[in-house]
């Protein structure tokens, strides 16, 4: 007959198990947990709705100048808000009268077409990333790989400070500094040197330089992106693997060669950087408005002034005259704003989607 096993009795070592109270969340009513998940949940469905609702306002504030003038409006090259009136003649180009002896006059409506501001909107953003894409990619290698560890801090500033700067203020230093210096030095040597050089007299201005013209914006709007280009062009190649760049180095490969294959390798990060610089650039309001010239033109030359359509935006919503002209304002906003959210939406998905890690595989 077997003996049953005494039962021991816990000691002092052991009375932390057994005494250990049970922290079982209990229904007390609405917990923590509950709320913050309402809260959460109810941020990211506001920015959601925040976003629709704009996109539906402006639509439907759009309509009236969408059904008068279609798909015209991206192609009509006019724009003029105020109604005129002109006599009416006939095909010998005589005016023509009526049985009172009175001249008939025809009353032409006002017409809105887009197609000037949204061509100084390109021109402009072409020439800020022309200039902004090679400085923001050289200041991006050389805080990774050239600058040593006491100047990464004071440039990295130096750069992210440009971003805290205000636009009126680029805007008043670009009308007030960089315009005159533009228009006294360099814009009649490039404006003589395009018109000299074969195949380039298409951009040669024929007017004097006046130093407010697509050029000037175009550069302003460089230096203005530069620290978006530049910030994320660094988290893209900061995250590049270190065996990426010793295997070239191994391979003999020399600092230019390395660098190089750095870019390939992060190319599709880059470009999604490069997109949201040119968002920032077509949806950039006062400073360019300042600057452009606001002459509502399309000039292939970039020293002719013209206008974009945030100064557009910015020099007429105030004065609409009438209903037809502030619906036709909200369609160029609406434009602007698909346009931004197309920018965005690709720069998102280059950056940190899942094709800018296997675009960059290959």
């Amino acid at each position: 007959m077997s003996e049953s096993l005494p039962t021991t009795q816990p000691g002092p070592e052991q009375t932390g198990p057994a005494m250990s109270f049970d922290f079982k969340a209990r229904s007390t009513g609405i917990s923590g947990d509950t709320v913050l998940a309402f809260v959460t949940r109810a941020s990211a469905l506001s920015v959601v709705l925040m976003i629709a609702a704009l996109l539906i306002v402006l639509t439907t504030a759009a309509i009236p100048a969408v059904r008068t003038f279609g798909l015209k409006f991206l192609t009509g090259t006019e724009w003029r808000s105020n109604t005129l009136e002109q006599p009416r003649r006939d095909a010998n180009n005589k005016l023509m009268f009526d049985a009172d002896g009175e001249q008939i006059v025809d009353t032409i409506e006002p017409v809105f077409g887009a197609l000037p501001v949204i061509w100084g909107t390109a021109c402009t953003s072409v020439i800020a990333l022309a200039f902004a894409i090679p400085l923001s990619f050289g200041t991006a290698l050389f805080l990774i790989r050239v600058a040593p560890a006491v100047l990464v801090g004071p440039v990295s500033f130096m750069v992210e400070f440009l971003a805290a700067i205000p636009s009126i203020a680029y805007g008043i230093w670009g009308l007030f500094v960089f315009g005159p210096f533009m228009q006294k030095y360099l814009e009649p040597w490039l404006n003589g040197l395009f018109g000299s050089v074969p195949g380039l007299g298409f951009m040669h201005f024929n007017g004097a330089t006046t130093g407010r013209d697509m050029l000037c914006g175009g550069l302003l709007l460089g230096i203005m992106i530069i620290p978006i280009i530049t910030a994320i062009s660094r988290d893209v190649l900061t995250g590049v693997p270190r065996a990426q760049v010793e295997g070239t180095t191994a391979l003999g490969a020399t600092w230019w060669q390395s660098s190089k294959e750095m870019l390939k390798f992060s190319r599709s990060g880059l470009f999604g950087a490069v997109m949201l610089g040119l968002a920032r650039a077509a949806g950039e309001t006062m400073a360019i408005t300042m600057v452009i010239g606001n002459n509502n033109q399309i000039s292939p030359s970039p020293f002719a002034p013209a206008q974009s359509m945030a100064s557009l935006l910015a020099n007429e919503f105030a004065e609409a005259s009438g209903d037809l002209q502030r619906s036709a304002l909200i369609e160029v906003a609406l434009i602007l704003l698909l346009m931004s959210l197309v920018f965005n939406v690709v720069a998102r998905k280059l950056v940190v989607g899942k094709d800018s890690r296997s675009a960059a595989a290959h």
